[in-house]
């Protein structure tokens, strides 16, 4: 009971975006095991930031640290533990619907043993959404295929 009362207890815009988010995270879970990754290039980050400038509304910093606490709520409340990916989508999806843009990043890396570790992770411009990690030592994915960070 004290996680729905903590529920009850954020304002109504905080709630709406934690339930959101536990929604939009679980379609993600199954998007992930059902669609197969090559349906997904299209959707990779290019690997540079997006430009502010072409964005006339500008980007609400405010929504986008509502919808990231949202996110990192809703993973606290949520059966099993969700990966990088369906975490990113989720994000991504509550963003567009409120008209800001953002950009996908997959990429892989080789751990000590060298075995190849892969995360996903998302930005609005340098804002951290989802997938906080140390950019440099991942080669992104991209629709134009695999580049350095």
């Amino acid at each position: 009971m004290p996680k729905l009362q903590t529920l009850i207890a954020l304002d109504a815009a905080d709630r709406v975006a934690t339930i959101e988010a536990m929604g939009r995270i679980a379609w993600a879970q199954w998007l992930v095991r059902a669609v197969p990754p090559r349906h997904w290039r299209s959707h990779f980050g290019t690997g540079a930031p997006s430009d502010p400038a072409k964005h006339p509304r500008g980007t609400d910093i405010a929504t986008v640290r509502r919808i990231r606490l949202a996110v990192s709520r809703a993973l606290r409340n949520m059966p099993g533990s969700p990966q990088c990916l369906p975490q990113a989508l989720a994000a991504r999806r509550m963003l567009e619907r409120r008209g800001i843009p953002s950009q996908l990043y997959i990429g892989t890396m080789r751990d000590d043993a060298g075995v190849p570790r892969f995360h996903a992770w998302l930005k609005v411009d340098d804002e951290w959404v989802t997938g906080i990690c140390d950019e440099s030592r991942y080669t992104l994915f991209t629709n134009k295929g695999p580049q350095q960070a």
